[in-house]
């Protein structure tokens, strides 16, 4: 059954239910064929899957995923539409803490789409981590990260290591970043991680040079 899912034939799927495979058998890991066809992007597949009766939508694997978080993190936006339009859930999280949204790895449209079912923009992992933050310090991308803050992400919340949004900005060189996060209010004078850093001690000079003469 997986290889006929991963492979996207929905033909020799549909052969093998008819055998008495199940459409909710599970793999060792715990997942189904729902979660193969969301991480593979098998959109035939996954289709077909979820009209049929047994199919749980939000069914969870051994880590915690659901097919929803398979198909984000794997980036198949038509598979996340057909997903969320058969009720998965975009607020449940895995065994680390993360909801969908923690994983959109840069993508705009991906991003864009989770906020319209996403309840909590700023829901924390087990490391400390919202989707603002896992944006900044492993997917820079300003667009993105200025669509969460219109979307109301905090912008000064911090991880376990105590890094704001902005800490994570000047530790990645994304100045420009750094920079729109300072123009949006970010405290860059008193916020200090766990190293006992402020982000004004991580600024570089061209970031100092651009701030308020009095804070320096």
């Amino acid at each position: 059954m997986q290889a006929a899912v991963r492979a996207n034939d929905l033909d020799q799927v549909i052969q093998l239910v008819s055998n008495d495979q199940s459409v909710t058998a599970k793999d060792e890991d715990a997942r189904t064929p729902l979660h193969w066809a969301a991480s593979c992007g098998s959109l035939k597949v996954l289709d077909w899957l979820l009209t049929q009766p047994g199919t749980v939508v939000n069914t969870q694997d051994d880590a915690g995923w659901t097919p929803l978080m398979s198909a984000v993190s794997a980036g198949h936006i038509e598979s996340v539409v057909s997903l969320l339009n058969h009720g998965a859930d975009a607020n449940t999280s895995n065994e680390n803490g993360q909801i969908p949204l923690h994983y959109h790895r840069g993508r705009l449209d991906m991003a864009e789409l989770l906020l319209e079912y996403t309840k909590d923009v700023d829901h924390v992992d087990d490391y400390g981590s919202t989707p603002l933050l896992r944006a900044v310090g492993s997917y820079p991308n300003a667009d993105l990260i200025r669509m969460l803050l219109e979307h109301g992400a905090a912008l000064n919340t911090c991880d376990h290591q105590g890094n704001t949004p902005l800490h994570l900005a000047l530790l990645e060189n994304e100045e420009a970043i750094a920079m729109e996060l300072v123009q949006a209010g970010a405290d860059y004078l008193t916020a200090i991680n766990n190293e006992g850093k402020t982000c004004l001690d991580l600024a570089g000079q061209a970031l100092k040079d651009a701030l308020p003469r009095n804070t320096i």
